[in-house]
């Protein structure tokens, strides 16, 4: 959180808390009035915070911003009617005020949704049913402290009808900022849409403690509902001169990681603990309320097997990825043969105590490389290629170590013997004609061959050099190590 958020969150913070602890010497009239005041001011410096984000920002970000600014003037406007109302009451007034503030929390969520990098598909549908368990948990609470205390009233049918289209759309905002919330959003550009479901949140949890203060016969402003109203227009302020969150798509990380994720469980744990509050306080439970709570964790319990499911996609995906990460760190990309890293990890095995290695390298495969075009030259290596593990035995290491060098690392028996029957079908094999894009390609290849009790390394040295020998001594032969006498060769050329 930088520096600048700090000071803005700090400064609404303690108005709210001064409005909060002076608003009990007001009449209630005053209160209400002092209060509109405070937050019409709030929701138009929104405005004017959203517009300018409507002209820097693009795509969804400003799709964002435009609804967030209608969100924060239908605010503005319905506390501008209600400020109207208290100084010279009306009832049409009153009314449309309330219809515009039912209207922006209506707003709101849809912003926030906005506001937020987008989702696959999977974890969509998780978000969904995360909406649909804490909306239950929400209206078990809401059941419990508010709708079923105005049911007692006068008129339990209209009081309760009544409050319920007062907070249903704040409540379902909250519910949809709790889940957009839960994302682990990036945290250089996560600020905004935090800031926007913590206003969202804090405007349900007042308009809540306002209907039941009313329901208990206490002043509207009572248990900090007073300020949450002052606390959730400054968020939505401080929101709009925040830069918007990244464009990129939310991976599935964001709906794992971090304590964020936590957070939709919160309403469904304070049900949990509401309901068995009641059930030891009165011994009876409302079957509406016994109904929801059955409903919301079926709701849980399909939103884990989601995430179960998820889980195992990924790991999964996660394992496919790791095969083939570990077949690309030890095969050669274009050939498909075992790469240099693959020689020295597992020709060292094969050689731990002593072996023998062939080191071939192709004649006359540049000037087909040049005549023909890369592409012809890689078809020539691949060909070769899959000519070697045709022609190997079984168990021995077939490797490209680079360009047209290959190499093969002999499995028991490795004799010098083997090696040089070895060599010999090699260079049969690759000396026959290829067809290579329309024509028939002839290349060659000259081996050195090293034997005995030596480290890799020291094996592929030795035949490095008798494959030098091999290639001064005419090509197309197999020329052995020998460091006292003149090395021994074969040869295939006529």
């Amino acid at each position: 959180m930088t520096r600048f958020l700090r000071t803005r969150l700090s400064v609404v913070i303690v108005l709210a808390v001064a409005f909060q602890a002076i608003v009990p010497f007001l009449s209630l009239s005053a209160g209400r009035a002092v209060s509109d005041a405070i937050v019409l001011f709030l929701a138009v410096g929104a405005v004017l915070g959203f517009a300018r984000r409507v002209r820097t920002d693009r795509g969804r970000n400003r799709t964002a911003a435009v609804l967030a600014s209608i969100g924060a003037a239908t605010w503005a406007s319905a506390n501008a009617l209600f400020l109207v109302n208290e100084i010279h009451a009306m009832g049409y007034v009153f009314l449309g005020g309330a219809a515009l503030s039912v209207a922006a929390a209506v707003l709101l969520p849809v912003g926030l949704h906005l506001s937020c990098p987008p989702v696959e598909t999977a974890e969509g549908l998780r978000g969904l049913l995360d909406v649909a368990a804490v909306s239950g948990a929400v209206l078990a609470l809401t059941w419990m402290y508010i709708l079923e205390p105005a049911g007692g009233t006068a008129d339990p049918l209209a009081n309760s009808v009544y409050t319920a289209a007062l907070i249903g759309p704040e409540v379902i905002a909250a519910t949809v900022a709790l889940v957009m919330m839960s994302r682990n959003l990036p945290e250089a550009s996560g600020d905004s849409p935090r800031l926007l479901g913590s206003a969202a949140v804090v405007l349900a949890l007042s308009a809540l403690l306002s209907l039941r203060n009313q329901v208990a016969g206490n002043p509207w402003y009572t248990a900090g509902a007073g300020a949450g109203f002052i606390l959730a227009a400054g968020l939505v302020m401080i929101a709009s001169r925040v830069p918007a969150p990244q464009s990129a798509l939310a991976g599935t990380h964001r709906h794992f990681a971090g304590a964020w994720a936590a957070l939709p469980y919160v309403p469904i744990v304070l049900a949990v603990v509401a309901t068995a509050v009641e059930q030891v306080r009165s011994d009876t439970l409302s079957p509406l309320l016994i109904w929801v709570l059955l409903s919301t964790f079926s709701l849980v319990l399909a939103r884990q097997f989601m995430t179960v499911t998820i889980v195992g996609r990924l790991a999964i995906t996660l394992e496919r990825q790791q095969e083939r990460l570990a077949h690309q760190a030890h095969h050669d990309a274009l050939t498909g043969l075992h790469n240099r890293t693959a020689f020295t990890d597992l020709g060292r095995r094969l050689t731990a105590g002593g072996g023998t290695v062939l080191l071939l390298d192709l004649d006359g495969f540049k000037p087909v490389n040049d005549r023909l075009g890369h592409a012809a030259g890689d078809d020539v290596l691949v060909t070769v290629a899959q000519r070697l593990t045709a022609t190997a035995r079984t168990g021995d290491l077939v490797v490209r170590l680079g360009g047209d060098e290959f190499a093969v690392v002999l499995a028991d028996p490795a004799t010098e013997e083997e090696g040089r029957h070895l060599g010999t079908r090699i260079l049969t094999a690759i000396t026959a004609p290829m067809p290579i894009q329309g024509e028939q390609v002839t290349v060659g290849g000259s081996i050195g061959l090293a034997a005995g009790h030596h480290p890799l390394g020291e094996l592929l040295r030795r035949a490095d050099i008798a494959m030098y020998s091999a290639k001064a001594a005419g090509k197309g032969t197999i020329h052995s190590y020998s460091a006292e006498a003149p090395p021994r060769q074969d040869s295939l050329i006529a």
